[in-house]
């Protein structure tokens, strides 16, 4: 179980530019946040969601950087939440803008501008019944609709020191894994065949890059579990393994099958429904592996990583 974003009545908050506009005869989306992108796949979703609220088919994502106000960090499982909540507000405040456009130059001429629910889709303004009434190029003409708003999602509040309860988290992501592995006590070897997990995702935006991450964050959790750790001289203070050819990280070779079962249960005040990703597979993965080394072995084993000379005996 992990909390996701900034908590315990942080002001958590994200700022997105958006642009509408036509160009070379075709309507185009140009957004730009903060957001530092480390490969959680925030760019991917940032035209995803302007794509959806806007119905248009190029979206240009700017460069990130902070003329655009701040985003937060890329941390706390927050970011499609809380930017991908900022470009989706500002794309509903374009969107308004934009129909309101087309209510002044075409409303005349069809009583559904007035009276209908209208989206926009395919680059055209419809009703909610699939009923065309303008294409986007005709309703912006030569002018430009431009947004930048922050975004904040629900409240939250200090957790009370004398009971620990309270919310304190906007939101929490769940996992769950099961690690099979084979061990050789002999050598003190430890093989991990396959780590699956099951993860509430809320609204999977991007199932491959959903995927992608609760891989991800399960290979590092067997990183942990088996490999990694940070070796310092007692006498120096200094640390021995300063490199990656001594700290040791897991490769292709060694991550196992992981199948994923991605579960969609919406969380009703999130964007989409959606929860943060990233970090809860990297907490239950790491136990899950010394779970199945102590069902093995029948070791306690009662640190990470679990070496060979803890499964042989002899440290």
């Amino acid at each position: 179980m992990k909390n996701v974003g900034f908590s315990e009545g942080f002001d958590d908050y994200s700022t997105a530019r958006v642009r509408m506009e036509v160009i070379a005869g075709e309507p185009v989306a140009t957004v730009h946040t903060a957001m530092a992108e480390v490969g959680q796949g925030g760019v991917t979703v940032h035209a995803q969601i302007a794509r959806t609220e806007l119905g248009v088919a190029q979206v240009t994502i700017q460069p990130a950087d902070t003329r655009v106000g701040s985003a937060g960090s890329t941390s706390a499982s927050r970011q499609t939440y809380v930017t991908g909540g900022a470009v989706k507000n500002s794309c509903e405040l374009v969107r308004e803008k934009v129909l309101e456009m087309g209510r002044r130059r075409f409303g005349s001429y069809h009583p559904a501008w007035a009276t209908a629910e209208l989206l926009l889709e395919g680059g055209k303004v419809v009703t909610d019944g699939g009923e065309v009434l303008a294409d986007l190029v005709d309703v912006l003409e030569d002018e430009a609709v431009e947004v930048e708003a922050e975004w904040r999602h629900r409240p939250t509040e200090p957790f009370d020191l004398r009971t620990g309860q309270g919310f304190g988290h906007v939101q929490y992501s769940f996992a769950a894994h099961r690690a099979v592995v084979e061990v050789d006590t002999e050598l003190g070897l430890v093989k991990v065949i396959e780590l699956a997990c099951a993860q509430d995702v809320g609204k999977a935006l991007n199932p491959l890059s959903v995927i992608g991450q609760i891989q991800g964050g399960s290979v590092q959790g067997l990183g942990v579990a088996v490999m990694e750790e940070i070796i310092v001289d007692p006498k120096t203070a200094k640390v021995r393994n300063p490199s990656f050819t001594d700290y040791l990280i897991p490769t292709i070779l060694d991550t196992p099958t992981i199948p994923v079962d991605v579960l969609e249960l919406a969380d009703d005040h999130a964007p989409y429904g959606l929860r943060g990703v990233g970090e809860a597979p990297t907490l239950s993965s790491t136990p899950a592996v010394l779970a199945a080394i102590r069902s093995a072995t029948g070791l306690e084993l009662n640190r990470t990583p679990v070496r060979p000379e803890h499964l042989t005996g002899t440290a």
